[in-house]
């Protein structure tokens, strides 16, 4: 027996067999305009067994010019009354399991990756988003604890976007290295798949987690879900990848909720899964077919009654 050590996990390696035992629960907030039952962090979600929670603030939305080529230059897209570094900082406090992490890129055409030119777009594109996060860590220092890359719309060649989204990286983990030591991480769907399989190899050492959108597949059944998980971690490391599940209401065709519950618990009893995250906290909130928040609090309760975790 191998025991593989990381400074984000630990798992033991035996017969091809991995047993993490640091959970991750991840949940995208602030990505639509937000209704009037959530106007701060659903903080009451938060399983306190989870190892860690990490709430995902999206989007950093970032400027096209004329020619609607990508400028660099990021602005936060989500209520700031709502989602407040002071609000961060009340919730970290309260809660210690809970880790905030800065999403950019974007859902829609208009947020397409499309950069005007590539180097310049790194450099603008680090330097906007350093101060996004530096607003936050003025209230309280490493409020913001990682970056997350989606962008759903790829208007460039698969060597291009790893080359700027990759630079990006470097020069925050660089430049600000207290705050996105701890996690940096990708959100793949097949729809642009190829171009972050390169940008995941090419800079491999400095990606934490994938969060892949299980939710833009078609899976009938609990096999057809494991079955996908198992043929993905082929691409990426198992020990990074998380599953994905949709709350709004128009995916629900996509990935049935009972089917994607059977699917983790599966991965789960095998001790295939390291995590799983939902989009999105805005959608969760308004769902009137259902009790708010049931599927995050049943995912939750998957992953903390595993009983291989420590």
């Amino acid at each position: 027996m191998e025991i593989c050590k990381h400074p984000h996990y630990i798992f033991i390696k035996a017969f091809r067999v991995k047993i993490f035992i640091m959970s991750i629960f991840r949940e995208y907030i602030g990505v639509k305009p937000n209704p009037i039952t959530l106007d701060d962090f659903p903080s009451e979600i938060i399983n306190p067994l989870i190892t860690e929670f990490h709430f995902i603030l999206g989007f950093a939305k970032e400027e096209h010019d004329q020619n609607g080529k990508g400028t660099g230059q990021f602005k936060p897209t989500w209520n700031m009354d709502y989602f407040s570094p002071e609000k961060v900082k009340k919730l970290k406090e309260k809660h210690e399991n809970v880790r905030v992490v800065i999403s950019f890129g974007g859902q829609g055409e208009e947020n397409s990756f499309n950069p005007f030119k590539n180097f310049q777009w790194s450099i603008n594109a680090a330097n906007s988003l350093k101060v996004i996060i530096q607003d936050y860590n003025k209230v309280k220092d490493n409020l913001i604890d990682g970056i997350d890359v989606h962008y759903d719309y790829i208007n460039s060649n698969e060597e291009d976007f790893s080359q700027c989204i990759g630079d990006v990286i470097k020069r925050l983990k660089n430049d600000i290295s207290s705050t996105t030591r701890g996690y940096t991480s990708i959100a793949p769907s097949h729809l642009v798949e190829p171009h972050y399989k390169w940008l995941y190899h090419e800079y491999l050492d400095l990606i934490d987690l994938v969060d892949y959108q299980f939710y833009n597949h078609t899976l009938s059944s609990k096999h057809e879900l494991t079955t996908l998980f198992n043929d993905i971690s082929k691409d990426y490391d198992v020990d990074k990848l998380l599953v994905g599940i949709s709350t709004y209401p128009a995916d629900a065709d996509k990935v049935p909720p009972q089917v994607f519950i059977d699917g983790c618990t599966e991965l789960v009893i095998n001790s295939a899964l390291r995590g799983i995250f939902v989009w999105s906290a805005n959608d969760s909130a308004t769902n009137s077919n259902d009790k708010h928040f049931s599927m995050e609090e049943a995912l939750q309760k998957i992953i903390t009654d595993n009983p291989h975790k420590k």
